[in-house]
């Protein structure tokens, strides 16, 4: 138990202070795609922008920065949800219809009087955005039990809740007009990011960590619900007497919250996230004909050939191998199979692959206790999707998209191990493909460089790229990943990657950059940023390759100014021409090379005045 507590312990402090650094946002550069916008809600233990915690460490992002601000900038209206960290599906889709409505929360007469609890909570005087509903309707997007909030928000926007409606008139008062249902049409889509639909065997397998985890978070919870700090981080348990009110002294409300049990209610996101909870929900959620599905599932395990149970995935490059703090997790959850649920359901070996936290197989789609997953008609309610075809999207049939190799932290750029590239390429397609279902032809994603095969050592990098639009090809088909990237290029990926608006920066002193030349935008951010400073102090050498030290200056000086997070590895072994670095390269070489962005040449060497390929240039960018 003592180990459980100081693992838990742990947990909890990286997840809750973790301090992390966001790249600011830059201005738009794309027009919008809709007028609809995307509202993001987290999952458990998460945060939302009402949060002031979002400010310093957006829970969209983490270690990446701010994704809402990235898309943002990218043309796409997004706004971050707050829903109770801890509370059940029901209580955070109340949460979530009155901060889209601008409301007071109601979670509804029956809901109250069925789990001992107040009918009302938090007061949302101002909706997330203005003019919700039938012509502009919302995109969401949940991450782990944010996916369970949403169906359920869904399911009861469209249907309602005749209970609760009977419960409310027999109490002569009004229901919440969310109760009434109707409004199926104010949401267009719906994206589940590593959810577990049916549940997680985490629960199943971490014994006492569970209830460990629900008293901490729950002790935690009530300090945080007196204190000045509720802005800060507000866990949103007010239905349950966790607040001061306006008529109490501190020394009343203390009283009075030690004595509370929220756990006792049986009304908390633990008991929703067990197998045999998420299987009951389900029987009351169905897949609404007029919306658009989409899952994606993570998979960041290894098979061991002799037993078939599954390991986490461990690698040298951080962003390859799962977190440290979920490898025990996963562990468990990779050999945990052959078991029934109390409810019995059977667990057979398709739950081993996992992220960290929930197994893929959950995450795909909702089903039934019989293991099916089907529309209103009795027709099969999924098809999985290769991510590359072009298709017309069609509502009402959750679309399961490729298995990513992120684990469940990751999936939000977040930990230790976070990918700047590998995340906000997600993000960007994930976009991509809701907004191609307003229009009748979906735009496709096909990785259009005909110079790089599948099996080339650089084609995971150029694809992360191209893919969150940093980086084009020398034209419509060719990538050209051998041919030297030039200065000018070099610089138009770094704005690309800080999806930066080069619209507006001044003119540099450069006399080889014409104001009409196609780099000109690019090379004269970043100048504004403190990125480059030129071959002399009126030129920039825009055509000529460049150089590997001063790729690594500028790598060095974009992570500074937009505050990339580096992980510091163990010392290396300095490059054996590290005498012939020059001076004002030697820190950002040796800074990108404890972090593992470069590694140099086979025989130890760095070659500084050498020159970098394009390929060579995508691997560094995906390093960060």
């Amino acid at each position: 138990m003592k180990k459980t507590r100081r693992l838990l312990c742990l947990l909890l402090t990286v997840v809750l202070a973790l301090s992390l650094c966001a790249a600011p946002a830059a201005a738009a550069d794309d027009q919008a795609r809709s007028d609809d916008p995307v509202v993001f809600v987290h999952g458990l233990l998460g945060w939302g922008q009402r949060d002031r915690i979002y400010r310093i460490m957006p829970y969209w992002g983490m270690t990446t920065g701010s994704l809402t601000d990235y898309l943002s900038a990218k043309g796409y209206e997004t706004y971050a949800a707050s829903v109770g960290p801890l509370s059940s599906a029901w209580d955070r889709a109340c949460e979530l219809y009155a901060q889209l409505a601008g409301t007071r929360t109601d979670y509804g007469v029956k809901h109250a009087q069925d789990f001992g609890h107040e009918r009302y909570g938090i007061d949302y005087e101002q909706p997330l955005f203005d003019g919700w509903g039938t012509k502009r309707a919302v995109n969401l997007v949940g991450h782990s039990f944010g996916g369970a909030t949403t169906r359920l928000f869904l399911e009861i926007l469209t249907n309602g809740c005749p209970e609760e409606v009977a419960a409310a008139r027999a109490a002569g008062v009004e229901p919440s007009p969310f109760f009434l249902g109707g409004k199926g049409s104010w949401v267009h889509s719906l994206t589940a990011i590593a959810a577990p639909h049916n549940g997680t065997t985490f629960i199943e397998t971490c014994g006492d960590f569970t209830m460990v985890a629900a008293e901490l978070a729950t002790s935690i919870s009530k300090a945080l619900g007196l204190s000045a700090f509720k802005g800060v981080y507000d866990f949103q348990l007010d239905q349950f007497g966790i607040r001061k009110d306006d008529n109490e002294t501190f020394a009343q409300a203390l009283e009075r919250v030690l004595k509370s049990d929220f756990l006792s209610h049986n009304d908390n996101a633990f008991l929703d996230l067990t197998i045999d909870k998420s299987l009951e929900i389900n029987k009351g959620i169905a897949i609404q004909p007029n919306v658009y599905y989409f899952s994606y599932a993570g998979d960041q395990t290894s098979t061991d050939p002799r037993t078939g149970n599954h390991y986490p995935t461990v690698s040298a490059i951080p962003s390859n191998g799962m977190c440290a703090l979920m490898l025990s997790f996963s562990y468990n959850m990779g050999k945990y199979y052959d078991k029934y649920t109390a409810g019995g359901f059977y667990i057979d070996k398709s739950w081993r692959p996992n992220d960290g936290m929930v197994n893929t197989v959950s995450a795909f789609y909702p089903i039934h206790s019989d293991g099916t997953c089907l529309t209103k008609d009795g027709k099969q309610g999924w098809t999985n999707y290769d991510g590359y075809s072009n298709i017309n999207f069609q509502p009402g049939i959750w679309y399961v998209m490729p298995v990513q190799s992120f684990d469940h932290i990751q999936f939000v750029g977040g930990m230790l191990n976070g990918s700047l590239v590998k995340t906000r390429a997600l993000y960007r397609g994930i976009m991509e493909d809701i907004y191609s279902t307003y229009t009748t032809a979906a735009t496709g994603t096909a990785f259009p460089f005909t110079d790089v095969a599948e099996t080339r050592w650089s084609y995971p990098y150029i694809k992360e790229l191209y893919d969150a639009g940093v980086v084009s090809g020398t034209s419509a088909t060719t990538f050209s990943p051998a041919a030297n990237v030039t200065r000018a290029q070099f610089v138009t990926m770094l704005a690309g990657l800080a999806g930066a608006d080069v619209s507006n920066c001044p003119a540099t002193p450069f006399r080889d950059v014409p104001e009409g030349a196609w780099y000109a935008p690019y090379v004269n951010w970043a100048l504004a940023n403190g990125i480059v400073s030129g071959t002399s102090a009126v030129t920039f050498s825009p055509d000529a390759s460049i150089t590997r030290q001063d790729m690594a200056v500028m790598l060095y000086s974009y992570t500074q100014r937009f505050q990339v997070h580096l992980q510091q590895q163990q010392p290396v072994k300095p490059f054996t021409d590290a005498g012939s670095i020059a001076a004002y390269a030697q820190i950002a070489v040796q800074t990108l090379q404890r972090a593992g962005v470069i590694s140099g040449m086979p025989d130890g060497s760095f070659q500084p005045y050498g020159t970098a390929t394009r390929e060579q240039a995508c691997t560094m960018l995906c390093m960060l």
